[in-house]
């Protein structure tokens, strides 16, 4: 059994700052640890947008950052993800536009991700009712009884959904 589909349930990494001896950015003292939850549809609202606004933000300020994914929004770690060549612009124009993925795995390896400053996670249910299997190694499949426990383990909670 992978890693990602372990079922136990564990608590989060140490909030102590890292030997000075590594490369990667050392939690401040005195920040509050955040907590993001990102439910629903991903691509309905801005919601996308400001969360990893949000998130970088609150990294390159010295933050640690849990993300937490339930419903739809597993989709924004799935390693299939493919964003299609813009069909309008010519070869000249054309930039690398990258997924969702791509820029998780980006926060990852600039401010330390698995526990060092960021952790991204994903709701297990959720993920496979919605076909979303395939996941970033960096992401933690974690099943839904832990929300509430990292939820509460973090200092300041925001949780970004879809109104009906």
């Amino acid at each position: 059994m992978t890693e990602i589909h372990e079922h136990l349930a564990r608590p989060p990494a140490s909030r102590q700052a890292l030997s000075k001896d590594q490369d990667t950015p050392q939690p401040e003292g005195g920040k509050p640890s955040l907590f993001f939850g990102m439910m629903g549809t991903p691509f309905q609202t801005e919601t996308t947008t400001s969360l990893f606004r949000m998130v970088e933000s609150a990294l390159s300020k010295g933050h640690r950052v849990t993300v937490w994914n339930c419903g739809y929004a597993t989709g924004l770690s799935q390693s299939s993800l493919v964003r299609p060549r813009d069909s309008f612009a010519g070869p000249e124009d054309q930039t690398h536009n990258p997924t969702t993925a791509e820029l998780i795995q980006g926060l990852m390896r600039r401010y330390g991700g698995g526990g060092q400053m960021l952790d991204w996670l994903v709701c297990r249910y959720c993920m496979e009712e919605r076909g979303a299997t395939q996941q970033i190694p960096e992401a933690k499949v974690k099943i839904p009884f832990t929300f509430q426990h990292y939820l509460s383990e973090a200092d300041v909670s925001l949780v970004l959904g879809v109104k009906s």
